[in-house]
């Protein structure tokens, strides 16, 4: 099984924050899938359904992404920019329920095991989620008061099918309920944003436009 252990300083963090930045992202592709088929190893189907990201390209970001919160440091991204995938991997499936929201709606997420085996995963929580802005994708999560950022060094060992399903509402409190170390800042504001669960093969990603 392969194992994640991750424990960053502060000054680890500030020193990651400007990574994965890209200040300028290519038209984007919205993708239906309702694929069935049946696995070598269970015979059982593995159905995929979902989209992964708008079709148009993001509109410029129209306020500066800032926070003003004091000691507050940015969630750095915890994967290879260069290895991201939109969607699909060899080995999982992204998905979320639609594309489009009002803030206060509830996003459905889910990531499927698209193998015909078990894979190794990361633990659910590994993620992030992003905003896009002047200087790329960056979390709209991060913390105050100099905390470390520690992921526990465990993982899981998933059957062909549904590996984890995450139910995101989409306000402040909402992107960190049961997680109190966390906190959004600056607030959410229209824009494009994307999940990006990076304890698989390659860092996948779905992307959704937010209205408020």
């Amino acid at each position: 099984m392969r194992r994640r252990h991750l424990l960053l300083s502060t000054s680890s963090l500030i020193a990651f924050s400007g990574c994965g930045r890209n200040p300028t992202e290519s038209a984007e592709t919205k993708t239906e899938t309702g694929d069935e088929r049946a696995t070598e190893a269970t015979g059982e189907q593995v159905t995929v359904s979902g989209q992964v990201r708008p079709t148009e390209s993001p509109s410029p970001p129209s306020k500066a992404f800032t926070c003003d919160k004091r000691d507050f440091v940015r969630h750095p991204p915890m994967y290879d920019p260069d290895r991201i995938k939109w969607g699909d991997t060899g080995t999982v499936s992204l998905r979320i329920d639609q594309t489009t929201f009002e803030y206060g709606d509830t996003a459905q997420i889910t990531l499927t095991n698209t193998t015909d085996s078990r894979i190794s995963t990361g633990l659910k929580q590994t993620y992030q989620i992003e905003r896009f802005t002047d200087d790329g994708w960056q979390d709209v999560r991060g913390k105050t008061g100099g905390d470390e950022i520690q992921y526990v060094d465990m993982g899981s060992e998933p059957a062909p099918g549904v590996i984890y399903e995450w139910s995101l509402r989409l306000t402040e409190a909402g992107l960190v309920a049961g997680d109190k170390e966390f906190t959004v800042c600056p607030e959410l504001v229209s824009g494009r944003y994307r999940f990006v669960y990076w304890t698989v093969d390659a860092p996948v990603a779905v992307a959704f436009d937010l209205t408020r």
